[in-house]
């Protein structure tokens, strides 16, 4: 069930960032007056930062509750975007770095918690079930966004993103399993590998 509501979780939210990242260069000039290109470049640039110490974040906290924080900073950021005008179009570059650590937050610990369900021989079929769902989620949502974007108007684009992400904390919230186990020393000593026989 885990390894279900894990994969539905990938497809939700990339349904929704890559919504983003593919009508960005339609929805920044049309309606904030901008380029697409830099908000983009913070992100990615964010996101590389991030990865570090996020990694070193869910060892302490746990993965799962890592991508929970991830989500909401993911959802936060696309949602505001809508609030967002020609004139107050600067705060896009602040978002968007934002956007940038949710993202890491996010995919650096989902792919992780796929294969530490599975058992040594099946991690290629794990990561093939990884790949399939994120890569659906990559085909299907330009067209689904676009369709959207053109019988609602552009403005429809983050709330479309934030609600699939939005969705995606539903269905990772009840995961249980897939966080990696930190094995606990019995004593101070055990931890330096000393034999106590």
């Amino acid at each position: 069930i885990s390894l279900y509501l894990i994969l539905i979780s990938v497809f939700l939210w990339f349904i929704g960032y890559n919504s983003v990242t593919t009508k960005l260069s339609d929805y920044a000039p049309k309606v904030l007056g901008m380029g697409f290109s830099l908000p983009l470049l913070i992100a990615q640039g964010a996101a590389l930062i991030a990865f570090l110490p996020i990694g070193i974040i869910a060892t302490k906290i746990g993965r799962r509750k890592t991508i929970l924080i991830g989500i909401t900073i993911l959802t936060a950021c696309f949602g505001s975007v809508y609030f967002i005008t020609e004139s107050t179009s600067f705060l896009m570059y602040f978002i968007f770095a934002m956007t940038g650590v949710g993202w890491a937050t996010i995919n650096v610990n989902s792919y992780p918690m796929v294969v530490e369900l599975a058992k040594g021989s099946n991690v290629g079929q794990y990561t093939g079930y990884y790949y399939t769902f994120s890569m659906a989620a990559q085909i299907l949502t330009p067209i689904l966004s676009g369709i959207l974007m053109d019988a609602l108007g552009r403005k429809v684009l983050f709330p479309y993103a934030a609600l699939f992400v939005g969705l995606a904390f539903v269905t990772m919230f009840f995961v249980k399993h897939g966080d990696a186990k930190i094995i606990k020393k019995e004593s101070a000593l055990e931890n330096f590998d000393v034999d106590m026989d």
